[in-house]
């Protein structure tokens, strides 16, 4: 059996935001295995409270924004990956080295990335 690095923890071998995503789409994606139980008892004809008839109400919201982290898990992921490989290949010499619009439009690309994905937490935190 293989140990991890001192101070290694999975969860965060991809990062935070990745991290948080995951655990943010692990979240909805309960919550929406719990609207779909309502709906069943809905369907076989029980009465829902009150608080289970907002969560009910909630699916679209709910559907999008799973949606929403799915699509933006992978190129988050590749994005991560390219900065693990760009910080191996800062201690390294670079036999081909990258212009500065190259790499200054990559930076803007990841920039413009992470900031859809802080709206997009930030309004689905409103949703919720």
């Amino acid at each position: 059996m293989a140990t991890s690095p001192p101070g290694f923890e999975p969860a965060t071998a991809d990062g935070p935001v990745l991290s948080l995503m995951s655990k943010r789409l692990r979240a909805l994606r309960k919550k929406y295995n719990r609207i779909l139980q309502m709906e069943a008892s809905l369907a076989q004809g029980k009465i829902l409270n009150k608080e289970q008839e907002e969560v009910l109400r909630s699916k679209p919201g709910v559907v999008a924004l799973i949606d929403e982290y799915e699509k933006l898990k992978s190129p988050l992921a590749a994005a991560v990956q390219e900065e693990v490989a760009r910080t191996a290949c800062h201690s390294l010499p670079n036999p081909n080295p990258v212009t500065h619009e190259a790499e200054e439009s990559s930076s803007q690309s990841a920039n413009d990335a992470i900031e859809d994905l802080l709206s997009l937490l930030y309004f689905g935190f409103l949703l919720m």
